[in-house]
C-alpha cells in the first residue's frame, strides 16, 4: 500500500510539473520581452538626450551651411561686430567675434579697427539654415580688388561640337575660338519667334552670336549668352 502511495505521489508531481512548466516558460518569455522593450526605451532616451545636449546652448552642425561672401566692404559697425559687404550689387551682412581670424592684404594678422571701407574682402563662415540672412564669420581675408570682367560679342559659324563637354568651335573669318558653353544661357531663333534654347540644338554651320569673356593669351571664350540662328530652315 505504501509502495502504491509513493507511485501515486510521483505521478501527481509529474502531472503538476507538466501543467505549470509551460506557464513558467511563458512567464520567462514575457520577462525577456519586457527587458528588450526597456532596453529599446533606454537607448531611445539616450539618443534624445544626446541631441538635446548637442543643441543646448550651441548651434547644431546640421543647421549650419558653409558659405563665403566676396565683395567690397560698405559698412562696419565695430561696436556690434557687424559688416555689410556688397556682393554683386546685393548687400550681405556678416557678424564677427573675438574668435574670428582676420588677415590683411599682405597675409598679416589684423584687427577689426584695421578694416577700411571699400576694401575687397572674402568673408568665410557659416549661415544658419533657419535664418540665412547673416553670415557668422570665422575667417576674413583682405584681397586686391579684382579687375572688372570685360565681356565681348563674337559673331560666327559653329564648327566642331563636343556635346559631352558642351564646347564648340566658333569660326569668325580668320579667327577661331573655342567656346565653353557649359554655363551659358542659350536662345534659339525659330521660324517665328525666339525661344529658350538647348546646347543639343546646336549644329555645325549654325550662325551664332556668343557673349562672353575671352581668356588672356588664347582663343578660349567663357560664354555667358549664346544666340543661335539655324543655318537651315526647320523646327526649333
Amino acid at each position: 500500500m505504501i509502495k502504491n502511495s509513493g507511485k501515486l505521489a510521483t505521478l501527481f508531481l509529474l502531472a503538476m510539473f507538466a501543467l505549470f512548466a509551460p506557464l513558467a516558460v511563458v512567464a520567462s518569455e514575457e520577462v525577456t520581452g519586457e527587458d528588450e522593450d526597456q532596453q529599446k526605451a533606454d537607448q531611445l532616451r539616450k539618443e534624445v538626450e544626446a541631441i538635446l545636449a548637442e543643441t543646448d546652448g550651441q548651434e547644431s552642425e546640421r543647421l549650419l551651411a558653409k558659405r563665403a561672401f566676396c565683395g567690397n566692404l560698405v559698412t562696419h559697425k565695430e561696436d556690434a561686430g557687424q559688416l555689410v559687404i556688397d556682393v554683386r550689387d546685393e548687400e550681405k551682412v556678416g557678424q564677427y567675434d573675438e574668435e574670428t581670424v582676420m588677415v590683411g592684404i599682405d597675409r598679416e594678422s589684423i584687427k577689426p579697427q584695421d578694416l577700411e571701407i571699400g576694401s575687397y574682402v572674402v568673408a568665410m563662415g557659416y549661415l544658419n539654415r533657419s535664418g540665412p540672412d547673416e553670415l557668422q564669420i570665422k575667417r576674413l581675408v583682405i584681397q586686391e580688388t579684382p579687375a572688372p570682367l570685360v565681356k565681348e560679342s563674337f559673331f560666327g559659324q559653329v564648327g566642331d561640337i563636343s556635346s559631352e563637354e558642351k564646347v564648340f568651335i566658333l569660326n569668325q573669318g580668320e579667327n577661331v575660338y573655342e567656346v565653353l558653353a557649359g554655363e551659358a544661357d542659350l536662345s534659339y531663333q525659330g521660324r517665328d519667334d525666339v525661344a529658350a534654347g538647348k546646347f543639343d540644338q546646336l549644329e555645325e554651320e549654325d550662325k551664332v552670336v556668343v557673349v562672353g569673356q575671352r581668356e588672356d593669351g588664347n582663343g578660349r571664350v567663357e560664354a555667358s549668352k549664346i544666340y543661335i540662328f539655324a543655318s537651315k530652315t526647320g523646327d526649333s
